[in-house]
């Protein structure tokens, strides 16, 4: 080797730890901020109710009517499908909602029930 050209100089070292720093910058950015957890409750494709539930100080039930009727349970910082009338019962068996990200879903009644953050990351979605 000839020590007149050294593998790394100076200002490549730079170069390296200025890309390190932006990537992780970049990385940081990337990273879904969720924020307090709302609860969307959606039948037949449509919210009926979006809430926060920080906010919620007392359990509160919400009974979807239709062919199919589903109760949902709001309590402070999570929430459920307690009751329905579908045969297979698998929207109940979901348990408890607690983080962004998380969701029930009732088919034969066509209820969802899902947690997203109060402040949107902008992620297109997540698995999990």
């Amino acid at each position: 080797m000839n020590s007149r050209f050294p593998l790394f100089r100076k200002r490549d070292l730079l170069v390296f730890l200025l890309a390190a720093v932006l990537a992780g910058v970049g990385f940081w950015q990337w990273i879904p901020k969720s924020g307090a957890p709302v609860a969307v409750i959606e039948q037949d494709g449509q919210e009926v109710r979006r809430v926060e539930l920080d906010s919620i100080v007392q359990p509160e039930t919400l009974i979807l009517e239709g062919e199919i009727s589903v109760t949902v349970l709001l309590e402070p910082g999570q929430v459920s499908i307690i009751h329905s009338d579908c045969p297979d019962q698998i929207c109940v068996n979901t348990g408890t909602l607690t983080r962004p990200g998380q969701c029930a879903v009732c088919l034969p009644a066509r209820v969802a029930v899902r947690i997203v953050g109060k402040i949107e990351s902008g992620v297109d979605g997540m698995t999990g």
